[in-house]
């Protein structure tokens, strides 16, 4: 079998898009499966159905896996994803062990009634972020409730991150459990009103909207506080009706009354072992943003200035008491 050669990252690497794939996210999908409900500790069984290893029990363990594969891609920093509701203390453990690696950010569904208390902890444990996924917890960027989680989101200081556009859960999809996703829910027009309503409050919206970026760009001509992540293999350019590529997709965001550079944030959508860090979604958007032409400054914003000025201390930000 030929070696891997991994070619040396050009720019600093920040990754605004890792999944903390823990114990506790299999056991959570494979309690909506019959299949794998009734197990003690599904993990295992359930790691071996996806073809995937079984991460370790403890979250400092398997953080140090991902060190060791962002310190291989010279990544020297990323944003760890709480992947199901309530998992901001692994989370938060991970990023205590590596203080300088990890950022993290933690899914939240705003329909839950526990969710202002949820909120709170989130920030309390020193998280910086909230993801929503409207399609699969079932309500408009603009419902109230959601729009309260961006008013305690500006409160606390955090970032919120919003999946608009389709969705697939492929963890869902293979083992045969959970509800239908209704990408309805995730409207980028009234995406646009909560940008509107909490200017102060950053909001990253992954993949290039999903398949959404006419109406993304729309949103992006009108605010100022909507960013957008490159990350994933992006396969949604191949679905739509008028098929694109990485290269045209960069050159719609770049435009100057649009994104722009200083608006792009890199990211890989890395997720499991042993696949580990996606080296692969890196180098194709290298090659892409080559093909541009863009210059070294634009390119250091969008592979991690960006990123780095988003997680800058927010100084006046309003923290939880005790």
């Amino acid at each position: 079998m030929p070696r891997l050669v991994i070619m040396a990252p050009m720019e600093t690497l920040c990754d605004a898009h890792l999944h903390f794939f823990t114990r506790e996210v299999l056991g959570f999908y494979a309690r909506q499966s019959a299949e794998y409900r009734a197990l003690e500790d599904p993990a295992a069984r359930v790691a071996a159905r996806l073809g995937i290893s079984t991460p370790p029990r403890e979250p400092k363990d398997l953080a140090a896996l991902w060190v060791e594969q962002l310190d291989r891609h010279q990544v020297s920093r990323a944003l760890l994803f709480g992947s199901v509701p309530g998992e901001q203390l692994a989370v938060s453990r991970a990023v205590a062990a590596f203080p300088g690696k990890f950022v993290g950010f933690q899914m939240l569904n705003p329909l839950d009634p526990e969710a202002g208390r949820a909120i709170a902890d989130i920030a309390a444990r020193g998280l910086r972020g909230l993801l929503l996924f409207p399609a699969m917890h079932r309500f408009f960027p603009d419902d109230p409730a959601c729009l309260e989680t961006c008013r305690l989101a500006s409160q606390y200081g955090l970032i919120v991150f919003v999946h608009v556009g389709p969705l697939r859960i492929v963890i869902q999809e293979k083992l045969g459990g959970g509800g239908a996703i209704q990408s309805s829910y995730g409207d980028t027009r009234r995406l646009g009103n909560a940008l509107r309503a909490f200017p102060e409050v950053p909001f990253i919206v992954p993949h290039f909207g999903c398949g959404r970026l006419g109406a993304v760009l729309e949103s992006a001509r009108e605010t100022r506080n909507l960013y957008l992540d490159t990350s994933s293999s992006n396969s949604w350019m191949r679905q739509g009706p008028e098929p694109t590529d990485l290269e045209t997709v960069f050159g719609k965001v770049l435009e100057e009354n649009a994104f722009g550079p200083e608006r792009l944030l890199f990211g890989s959508d890395s997720t499991v072992f042993p696949r580990g860090w996606r080296h692969d979604v890196y180098l194709a958007q290298r090659a892409a943003l080559d093909r541009l032409g863009i210059s070294s400054r634009e390119r250091q914003l969008i592979f991690s200035g960006n990123l780095e000025r988003l997680l800058a201390p927010a100084g006046a930000a309003t923290r939880p008491t005790a």
